[in-house]
């Protein structure tokens, strides 16, 4: 690494969340219009190809984006072993909220029990929870808190266009959390945090929300004009310019912005730095897990070995800002997943693999891209 760890920042703690309704292909097919069989064939089989997911969990209507939340958070705490009241800041990472204001941040930070602690919504769609992170750091860093809570939740099964096949085959529910901590001791055990690398690329139409003025629920309101010529809206659906534009270009940025956060460039990734090359052999890739073709591609683009990509898009789908973390937490606590493919390329089962768990004193890179386009790359020893 040319970048230098700063060994006073930590990431100490993890948890996920993910509710219990598992959808899987054929379940989804139920829901989706729109899709013609006879042209692209079962659309479980269609899925798969096109974004390897096989399942993903849908919360119910009346779960709250911060009800996931709140889960990941307090598991995240419980790994750092810290409790509470021993967090200086929340920060939020989400697109879907289920309340603008007072937002879910403050519900958060209420039913943790800490009410006071400042906290903000953050919204960097699919790179929020890297973001996030990067926020963390720089507080921890400065030495305002000793202790931050970076959360990355979704339900965006609420916002899904099931007439949109393209769309809403990608995406699922859920919550990760991560706690950043200020590490006071002895600095020679190889641990610490890189200083983040963020970016954005404006492309207005890739991913948006449709309608996406504040959602409001107009039964709730007296039979009145609110403001004459503008129509409240019911509901905002997530909408997603697909191809493979969209894919080559989050595979060479997260790619790109991995070298970067090393302390590299991009170009040394096509050079073969022996440097770059070192760590990337030794490093656990956690992308966001937006399509399993673009960790494919990603992992042929750093050309590391496959197993070093912790992939939970199998099981999970694209879950925005809590990917990552979802993602770190599961390759924490149970390792990777992989396929099980019969002869004719068809998904048998999607199996754990616990023998590829991230480990104590491991390097750790977090590549994401998202809606804007917003990026980042996160790195650490854990």
């Amino acid at each position: 690494m040319r970048k230098q760890l700063n060994p006073t920042v930590r990431l100490t703690g993890t948890g996920a969340c993910l509710p219990d309704r598992v959808v899987d292909n054929a379940t989804l097919g139920e829901l989706v219009t729109g899709y013609d069989e006879s042209i692209s064939g079962p659309f479980p089989d269609w899925v798969d190809q096109v974004t390897h997911i096989h399942e993903r969990r849908f919360a119910e209507p009346d779960v709250r984006t911060s009800d996931l939340a709140l889960v990941a958070a307090r598991q995240a705490l419980a790994a750092a072993g810290i409790e509470a009241s021993d967090v200086g800041m929340v920060v939020y990472a989400s697109f879907t909220l289920s309340q603008i204001l007072p937002g879910d941040h403050c519900r958060l930070t209420e039913l943790l029990g800490v009410p006071t602690v400042p906290t903000f919504q953050l919204m960097a769609a699919c790179a929020g929870s890297i973001y996030g992170l990067g926020v963390a750091y720089s507080m921890v860093a400065a030495g305002l808190y000793d202790h931050v809570l970076v959360i990355g939740t979704e339900t965006i099964a609420h916002t899904l266009n099931f007439a949109d096949p393209l769309t809403s085959i990608i995406f699922g529910d859920g919550a990760g959390a991560a706690v950043v901590s200020r590490h006071g001791g002895s600095n020679g055990d190889g641990k610490g945090m890189l200083a983040p690398t963020l970016a954005s690329e404006f492309s207005p139409r890739a991913i948006h929300l449709g309608n996406s003025n504040v959602p409001i629920d107009t039964p709730v309101f007296p039979d009145r004009a609110l403001r004459p010529g503008v129509p409240l809206v019911a509901q905002a659906l997530i909408e997603m310019e697909a191809g493979p534009s969209v894919l080559r270009r989050a595979i060479v940025h997260m790619a790109g912005l991995t070298a970067r956060c090393l302390g590299y460039a991009p170009k040394d990734l096509k050079r073969g730095d022996d440097g770059l090359r070192e760590s990337l052999d030794r490093a656990w890739i956690v992308p966001h897990q937006a399509n399993g073709r673009i960790t494919d591609g990603l992992v042929d683009r750093l050309e590391i070995e496959p197993e070093r990509a912790i992939r939970t898009i199998y099981r999970y789908g694209n879950i925005s800002a809590a990917s990552n973390l979802i993602a770190l937490d599961h390759g924490i606590r149970y390792g990777n997943t992989r396929r099980v493919l019969d002869d004719d390329g068809h998904v048998t089962a999607i199996e754990t693999q616990p023998e590829h768990k991230i480990r104590d004193g491991d390097l750790v890179l977090m590549p994401s891209i998202g809606g804007g386009y917003l990026m980042g790359c996160i790195g650490f020893v854990l």
